[in-house]
């Protein structure tokens, strides 16, 4: 194992930082058998509901049911088609063909995520829904999407997992589509040890079918309604999300601070950077920092033999996965982000001397 001089992510650290209320929260909970659907989730729900300013938050078991819990409870089925963007995790496109649903999938733009006047051509009678997804941190431009999808009769379901606390227009992602999915998975900026997540909606159906979904079908112990899953978030997991979320807000404004002097200090280099910190329209929180590089795999090594830890997410297009059979004609952009794409370290722990390192660590490259 790498010995990394700064790590990717620094999770040892952050249960440092709560160490105390966390050893309470497990105490708590083991003592009194509180695992499943308990109080501890409730108020997870709740206290998310608010932060968001939707009327409904469910807790699942990832970000991955979220997605196939919400596109499942609009009766999204056989032969329906969803729009969607290929640069994102499997599990987007995933749970769309799970039901038996059709992804047709955009191109995206610069800041990675949908280009928006690439949706209307490719909407069919068999159209039902769109799936914008907020890549990094950064939102999709909801208003366009919203009003393609009012003017077609269509669901907006948002793959919010990256973007947690990011806004467009002072809304927060998951309060503008139908439904708003989130991952808790360790790589993002609220997480729990191990695999959680949840939909947030303001729809009182789907609230109401979601729960059942969550819950093998189950209203009350004694009321089956329909056939449903086991996917409900640990009660333990809400537990220790709840912790962190206190502190969520802070931890944001130092990933901004992060990003701004990433912008700042690499600015001068043959690099392609995210979209700088902005409170305007958008209002980006930085789950990843990523930019782009001619020399992206040299890039890599050399940053490797320093031990400072980089990601290549989404390296590889989902459409040249031949087994899953998509159609990725016309990405253009698509092809050429991908082919171009690392992620650096950014957590809120980080140290300033972290920071310094990883600048000159990347300056060091073009030298």
């Amino acid at each position: 194992m790498m010995d990394w001089k700064v790590p990717f992510i620094n999770l040892s650290a952050q249960y440092e930082e709560f160490k105390i209320e966390f050893d309470e929260a497990f105490s708590r909970v083991m003592k009194c058998g509180s695992f499943i659907l308990r109080a501890d989730v409730t108020d997870f729900e709740n206290e998310m509901a608010k932060r968001l300013g939707v009327k409904y938050v469910i807790g699942v078991n990832s970000g991955t049911d979220a997605l196939y819990l919400s596109i499942r409870a609009l009766d999204i089925n056989l032969d329906d088609e969803v729009i969607t963007v290929a640069h994102t995790f499997v599990a987007t496109i995933a749970a769309i063909t799970h039901v038996g649903a059709k992804p047709v999938l955009v191109d995206i733009g610069e800041d990675y995520n949908m280009l928006c006047h690439k949706i209307e051509e490719k909407i069919t009678k068999n159209t039902k829904a769109i799936i914008p997804v907020h890549l990094n941190g950064r939102m999709c431009d909801m208003e366009k999407i919203k009003s393609l999808a009012i003017k077609h009769n269509l669901f907006v379901i948002e793959d919010s997992a990256q973007a947690l606390g990011a806004k467009f227009n002072q809304k927060r992602a998951g309060s503008i589509g139908d439904v708003g999915c989130f991952s808790l998975h360790p790589m993002k900026i609220l997480s729990v040890p191990g695999d959680g997540g949840f939909i947030s909606t303001n729809n009182d159906y789907l609230n109401k079918k979601i729960r059942k979904l969550r819950d093998h079908g189950q209203t009350t112990k004694t009321d089956i309604s329909m056939f449903g899953f086991n996917s409900r978030l640990d009660n333990l997991h809400a537990a220790l999300a709840a912790i962190k979320l206190k502190s969520f807000d802070v931890g944001i404004k130092k990933r901004r601070e992060i990003a701004d002097f990433y912008d700042k200090k690499l600015s001068d280099l043959p690099i392609t950077l995210p979209c700088p910190p902005s409170s305007g329209t958008y209002y980006d929180v930085y789950n990843s920092y990523v930019i782009g590089c001619e020399r992206r795999d040299t890039l890599v090594e050399h940053m490797i033999n320093k031990k400072v830890e980089v990601f290549v997410h989404m390296g590889v297009p989902l459409y040249e996965h031949k087994k899953l059979s998509l159609d990725g004609a016309g990405l253009n952009n698509n092809n050429y982000i991908s082919s171009r794409i690392v992620s650096l370290p950014i957590y809120p722990e980080m140290s300033e001397d972290n920071m310094n390192y990883v600048v000159e660590s990347i300056r060091g490259f073009f030298k």
